[in-house]
């Protein structure tokens, strides 16, 4: 009979789904993106901004709840200080199959939650209990299990509430291939001169029916998104660099410096100087 050895086992207190707390760290744009995960974007504190998930725009509001399912498309336009704070919450497409015993996963709905509001009270304090470490980073091994038991009842109350049998909307639906090589020949090429029409044609559509197809699951426009991205890649380069900003304005795909400039105070309300001014000593996003 063999002899019995000792087997050193490595337990990791890692929770499964990750819960990020955003800080108060000012203006926040995020690009409309999607991802293999389940998100829950939770209001923990006033109103941090605006959500759009598909082609719907929501005011986030305190104590609300926006879900968005697996692979769609979603963006987020906020301002985080100590009065207006959110927490995400991503579950894995791999974990999640795992809980509920399903290849398939579940599509989630209504997508804008009052938690205070009968029947998502139970959720609601799951969805607390973890936000709650998240921002107060707990170290004892109490509030661990604690967030690790709040994750499975969140799933559980998710799965008893807001699962959809019937017919479902396009926001709650994943980003077609055609669109997702769209969007990344978007994001790939935005410093440079970008032809919505020529892209419409590589993809065998016409510019009228792409336009309105690409709105229909992103919520904007092809020319709106490329717009977005400019202006996002521009605000990260004022926050963390010393470049100019004629230098910015070139390498972000802007014809020429007055045309970012007169951009950018329509988007912020403040001119690029200003902008760098006021927020770079604050840059710290999540």
């Amino acid at each position: 009979m063999p002899r019995p050895y000792h087997e050193r086992l490595n337990f990791k207190t890692v929770l499964p789904l990750r819960v990020i707390s955003h800080g108060t760290c000012g203006p926040k744009m995020v690009l409309p993106h999607w991802h293999q995960a389940v998100e829950l974007a939770y209001a923990y504190r006033g109103h941090p901004g605006t959500v759009h998930i598909g082609s719907s725009t929501y005011e986030m509001a305190e104590e609300h709840l926006y879900v968005v399912n697996s692979e769609v498309v979603h963006s987020y336009e906020t301002f985080l200080d100590e009065n207006n704070q959110v927490v995400t919450l991503l579950m894995p497409q791999a974990w999640l199959r795992q809980v509920v015993a399903d290849k398939q996963l579940p599509i989630w709905g209504p997508l804008d939650l009052d938690l205070t509001a009968e029947p998502y009270q139970e959720l609601g304090r799951s969805v607390r209990t973890l936000a709650t470490n998240a921002v107060t980073e707990p170290e004892a091994r109490a509030d661990y299990l604690a967030s690790l038991g709040a994750e499975y009842q969140l799933v559980g109350q998710l799965l008893k509430h807001l699962t959809v049998n019937g017919q479902v909307t396009s926001d709650q639906l994943p980003l077609p291939d055609p669109l997702r090589q769209a969007v990344s020949e978007i994001q790939e090429n935005f410093g440079q001169a970008v032809s919505i029409a020529d892209l419409a044609e590589k993809l065998n559509y016409s510019s009228v029916y792409f336009s309105r197809y690409f709105k229909e699951y992103m919520g904007i426009s092809p020319k709106a998104y490329l717009g977005q991205i400019r202006l996002e890649r521009a605000t990260q380069l004022l926050m963390t660099s010393q470049e100019s900003i004629q230098s910015i304005a070139m390498r972000t795909g802007f014809r020429t410096e007055k045309n970012f400039f007169v951009t950018f105070k329509q988007h912020y309300q403040m001119t690029p100087k200003t902008y760098r001014e006021k927020y770079a000593a604050e840059q710290s996003w999540s």
